[in-house]
């Protein structure tokens, strides 16, 4: 009986004038804040996870991208001129001067000089993990953001449509789907929200990754070169 009502008002409704369409206005902002206190909520909470995710983003790509770029282009070429010099100090020192993490790993490894091969290897990939660790510092918070948002939005829009269904059927008088598809649109436009928080979240989150696989990648390459390099014969 309820359909048969909904489709009969329905046709009503395309039987009827229409409103002109430059009098309506379609506004997302004004449907993300339409509701009651709890739409509300979720929807600030959303936004505000929104506006957490591009901060860490920015705060974490400008940190690893610095970090990266502190080391010198000839870096290798001149640790392997100190070495076939014999100039461990000055080896030392020099990566000390580079403030970097690949100058870090790699005075593990020359402190180490003299020992077993495992012990240098081991230094260095402990160094390596200290600095990837340091480069992923607050990425956890970062991954956190794509699950949250799309289920405060789903939240949001299932209490949403049960506000909606529960006003329909207390509501007085004939039935009104414009009642029914205002609570509807309300709803689902905190998914929306939700998603759309989510979304970039997850993109940030994947880029960053990327950049520090780029590092891990790089640092073993020159791990590799530089085991070689004392591994050479004289």
């Amino acid at each position: 009986m309820l359909i048969t009502e909904l489709t009969q008002i329905l046709f009503a409704q395309v039987a009827a004038p229409t409103v002109a369409a430059e009098d309506l206005e379609f506004s997302f902002w004004k449907i993300m804040f339409h509701g009651g206190a709890f739409a509300k909520i979720v929807m600030v909470t959303v936004l505000l996870l929104g506006v957490f995710s591009v901060y860490l983003f920015f705060e974490r790509f400008f940190f690893i991208k610095r970090l990266t770029s502190k080391t010198d282009a000839n870096f290798m070429d001149n640790i392997e001129d100190f070495i076939k010099e014999g100039k461990i100090e000055s080896a030392l020192d020099y990566c000390k001067r580079q403030n970097s993490p690949e100058g870090r790993i790699l005075e593990k490894g020359i402190s180490r000089l003299g020992r077993p091969v495992s012990d240098i290897v081991s230094a260095m990939e402990s160094q390596a993990q200290v600095e990837v660790a340091n480069m992923e510092k607050n990425l956890n918070l970062l991954a956190v953001v794509p699950s949250i948002a799309p289920m405060l939005g789903l939240l949001g829009t299932v209490i949403g449509m049960i506000i909606a269904f529960f006003n329909l059927s207390h509501a007085s008088g004939s039935f009104s789907p414009k009642t029914l598809s205002e609570g509807i649109y309300t709803a689902l436009g905190q998914t929306a929200v939700g998603l759309a928080v989510a979304i970039p979240a997850n993109f940030f989150y994947n880029l960053l990754l990327t950049r520090i696989d780029k590092f891990v990648l790089k640092a073993q390459n020159m791990s590799g070169e530089f085991l070689d390099l004392i591994n050479k014969p004289l």
